[in-house]
């Protein structure tokens, strides 16, 4: 296996954000049974390494946000800094804080569970919104559309870090409390 191919050589996938993930799920079996097929000639630490490497190439490949980190790596776009009141990050950081206040919000009404599920759906539909505007924006890679992209993964990021304290309170709510 060449370890100087990028994750999406590895697969014989066309480097982008969009993908077929059967082809991908596909590929990656097959890779796994060629490795494991070429055990007996290779040493076991190279097989162990290569299977390693497929792993996390699969794993990358399959989580959007780890796939848009890669290919920002890969178009060599670095992180971008947090600035002042102009810079997109800090309208990140109001609406992640509007987001807060909404979930505090829908934990002390009436009926949480209805409110925190009302909570998921808008982050959902918030979500789907976002995905799409990466897609376009990583079909086309310039610099403007990967700066773009860069802030749309950040508002990606949040809306998961969200949904995922939105998802504990529910359990907690769940939970039989100690009588």
């Amino acid at each position: 296996m060449n370890s100087q191919k990028n994750y999406f050589e590895l697969f014989d996938l066309p480097v982008g954000f969009a993908l077929d993930s059967g082809v991908l799920a596909e590929r990656y079996r097959a890779l796994v049974r060629a490795v494991r097929a070429d055990f007996l000639s290779d040493e076991e630490d190279e097989t162990t390494r290569s299977l390693a490497r497929i792993d996390l190439a699969y794993q990358t490949l399959t989580e959007p946000l780890a796939r848009a980190e890669y290919l920002f790596r890969l178009y060599g776009v670095e992180g971008t800094e947090t600035g002042g009141d102009d810079d997109p990050a800090s309208t990140t950081l109001v609406e992640e804080m509007e987001r807060q206040e909404a979930l505090v919000a829908a934990t002390n009404r009436s009926d949480p569970g209805a409110a925190l599920s009302e909570v998921l759906t808008r982050l959902a539909e918030r979500g789907a919104a976002l995905d799409k505007e990466l897609h376009q924006l990583f079909a086309d890679p310039t610099p403007h559309n990967l700066s773009a992209a860069r802030e749309v993964v950040r508002q990606l990021q949040g809306l998961a870090r969200c949904r995922r304290e939105t998802e504990e309170r529910q359990a907690e709510r769940l939970r039989p409390r100690p009588a």
